[in-house]
């Protein structure tokens, strides 16, 4: 597939990453080998790579911290290639004993970020109790678990983990009444605050849809969207469960936590 039909399929992706994924498809073929991405990719390119995988000519694979995970990392594979695939990866604990501080999600990625460890090299991250499971570039393994050593006033260490050891994703579902599918009614319900302070948070670039920030206020949310919201976490939209009898939909969703 030439690199201008392969653009094609990801028009609203970054075009630097896509131009880095059909590279490393050409080196696949070129070296009859695995070739891995360097980056944990989001759902909707990993996705679409697996739809086409007949027309690229190379085996494809892709692989998160769990099954339902989104941030994966993907593999391409020659036909003519007999080596196993073998992700660079680690999958890792975040462990902190503190008696005090109640640790989420955010404060775990904030804190792993401050390392100097970029977002795209970090896959999904799952709290429980007082630990936090990611899935993290190989190479950058020792390097976490030598900077990460507090995360505000807790202290933590860093392990590495078996597949099994990883727990379920966990959601609160919640149904919220609105008026419309608008992104900002949606946002104004999911953060309990009026349209203006949603209108604030659009145009202030604070609201992504499906990992992409979006600044249309009359955007129209549909089931399936994942809606991420700084400082209030990443909720998916599961439709509607009907109407009031004063005509306001009941928007349902589940938040990760």
């Amino acid at each position: 597939m030439e690199k201008k039909n392969f653009k094609n399929h990801f028009i609203d992706e970054d075009e630097d990453i896509i131009s880095s994924v059909y590279d490393k498809i050409e080196l696949c073929k070129r070296i009859e080998g695995t070739v891995y991405t360097d980056i944990f990719l989001f759902p909707q390119i990993w996705s679409k790579l697996i739809e086409i995988e007949a027309e690229l000519g190379v085996l494809i694979e892709a692989k998160g911290l769990s099954l339902e995970s989104e941030k994966k990392m993907v593999a391409f594979k020659s036909y003519y290639s007999d080596e196993r695939v073998e992700f660079p990866f680690k999958l890792i604990v975040v462990k902190t004993n503190s008696k005090f501080d109640s640790l989420e999600h955010r404060h775990y990625l904030g804190g792993i970020l401050s390392t100097g460890i970029k977002r795209e090299k970090l896959g999904d991250l799952i709290v429980e109790g007082k630990n936090c499971y990611a899935i993290i570039f190989d190479g950058l393994f020792e390097f976490l678990k030598l900077n990460l050593l507090s995360i505000g006033r807790s202290k933590v260490t860093v392990e590495e983990v078996g597949d099994r050891d990883i727990p379920q994703y966990r959601f609160e579902e919640k149904e919220y009444l609105m008026n419309s599918y608008r992104l900002d009614v949606i946002v104004s319900a999911l953060i309990s605050g009026s349209r203006n302070e949603a209108l604030k948070m659009i145009n202030s670039s604070q609201i992504m849809v499906n990992y992409r920030l979006k600044t249309n206020k009359s955007l129209t949310v549909k089931k399936g969207d994942v809606i991420s919201i700084r400082r209030y976490g990443k909720h998916i939209f599961e439709g509607s469960e009907g109407e009031t009898k004063k005509g306001k939909i009941k928007g349902k969703f589940k938040k990760y936590i």
